[in-house]
């Protein structure tokens, strides 16, 4: 046991002798290190708002110069946004700039094509709000809900505005079946009121007449239409008689208080009609028939006057204007036959005026008081058009304030109609037709583009 202390405690002291002899003499102390230089980098001087100044200033030399030498990029730190990316070529820096793929020869620009699928669009939703009117105006009637000559003029435009977006279109040869199918209807009608049979009743025979003449008047324009000169002169033959039949069955319930002054003009116009298509038909020259309309005309404007100064409701204040915008646009009609010019613009401007009063009476008296349907403001616009249609014909230097005065008015309906909620009865088909009117307009405006 001693021998193994005695054994560690020299190596204890041989170590430490050994230990002497490596370890340098002098005890020098380690020399300090140097302090470090405080470099503090150029961003964290730098306050929030000129971090964002320099960077505005460096995204600008980016962009918009051609390139900085190259000693000069040792010496300025820049800031190069995400966006802009340079290309270093021999100690240039240049912006690169998007390379666009080439167009095909054949593509159509996407303006172009995108104007062209909107108004496919609205020709679709043309068509479209024709057949409601189509369907709705059907139901109506066939409910006894709606007038024989109102479901006429429904049916009319309706028909005559797919007509026009089919021509629109290059599919003329759609205009045959459009009228076949018009003829239906026109046909069903008949069978309805002839299913009717109830003599007794008001107007009834009269309407019957009336259906059968519409239908004899469809299968003349597609007589015309397929170019069959014998069915067409066999079709004008039946619509002579029955307007004629039609005539003399309305002036007699006119006189026994049966009959309105609206069913009585109808009747004398379809005579008119008739005899002119019959004077085109057989290429003779007879103005006869229009002076005998314009006389017709003349005694119904002096009947509403004199139901005006009694103070009966046939004479209120718009029908008064209408008698006399029916007879001013006959006479200016005449007039222009006669190549009476001046006269014929003095009556076309005449009827234009008290068309535009009498739908403004409808309008803005009558409509809110619920004295006057949407119908009513219809049928008086569509005089009002026409009789702006014929002025303008005559290059008048008004025609543009006439047109845009129609658009306004019209646009107005629109909104009308448009705040109508409850649809019920004959509302929707009344609805769907001020719409339809509307757009016609566009139809009109795409046919002048297409003329051009």
């Amino acid at each position: 046991m001693s021998d193994r202390i005695h054994f560690c405690i020299s190596c204890s002291l041989l170590l430490f002798m050994v230990g002497l002899v490596v370890a340098p003499s002098s005890s020098q102390s380690p020399s300090p290190e140097p302090p470090r230089q405080n470099y503090t980098s150029l961003q964290t001087r730098q306050t929030v708002q000129q971090f964002l100044d320099e960077e505005s200033e460096q995204t600008a030399l980016v962009s918009l110069s051609g390139g900085l030498p190259e000693n000069n990029n040792q010496d300025i730190k820049h800031y190069i946004p995400l966006n802009v990316v340079p290309q270093i070529t021999a100690g240039k820096t240049e912006q690169q700039f998007p390379v666009s793929a080439p167009k095909p020869k054949n593509q159509v620009p996407k303006q172009n094509w995108s104007s062209s699928r909107a108004v496919r669009q609205k020709l679709e939703q043309t068509v479209e709000t024709a057949n409601d009117l189509i369907y709705q105006t059907e139901n109506s009637f066939s409910r006894g809900l709606l007038p024989l000559v109102d479901y006429n003029l429904a049916l009319n435009l309706a028909y005559d505005t797919k007509i026009k977006a089919a021509e629109i279109q290059n599919q003329n040869h759609v205009k045959l079946q459009l009228l076949n199918e018009k003829r239906n209807l026109i046909q069903k009608a008949v069978e309805q009121l002839q299913a009717f049979n109830q003599p007794a009743a008001q107007g009834w025979y009269g309407d019957l007449v009336h259906a059968r003449l519409l239908l004899a008047q469809n299968d003349y324009e597609i007589a015309g239409v397929s170019n069959n000169r014998d069915r067409q002169q066999a079709a004008l033959g039946q619509v002579t008689r029955l307007a004629n039949e039609y005539h003399s069955v309305r002036e007699v319930e006119f006189r026994v208080g049966e009959a309105g002054i609206d069913e009585y003009r109808r009747a004398s116009r379809a005579v008119n009609i008739a005899r002119q298509e019959q004077n085109r038909f057989s290429k003779v020259k007879d103005e006869t028939s229009l002076m005998n309309y314009a006389e017709d005309l003349r005694q119904i404007e002096t009947a509403v006057e004199w139901f005006s100064s009694n103070g009966a409701g046939l004479g209120r204040a718009d029908l008064v204007d209408l008698s006399k915008a029916h007879l001013n646009y006959v006479e200016g009609r005449y007039s222009q036959n006669q190549n009476r010019e001046s006269e014929s613009r003095k009556f076309f401007a005449d009827s234009l005026q008290q068309a535009k009063a009498a739908w403004e009476l409808r309008i803005d008296q009558y409509y809110p008081r619920g004295t006057a349907n949407l119908h009513d403001i219809t049928t008086s616009w569509i005089l009002w058009n026409a009789s702006g249609s014929a002025l303008s014909e005559l290059k008048s230097s008004q025609s543009a304030n006439i047109k845009q005065s129609l658009t306004e008015g019209l646009d107005r309906m629109v909104n009308t109609a448009d705040q109508i909620t409850d649809r019920r009865g004959r509302l929707a088909g009344d609805i769907s037709m001020v719409h339809c009117l509307k757009n016609s307009e566009f139809l009109v405006e795409l046919q002048n583009v297409q003329k051009k």
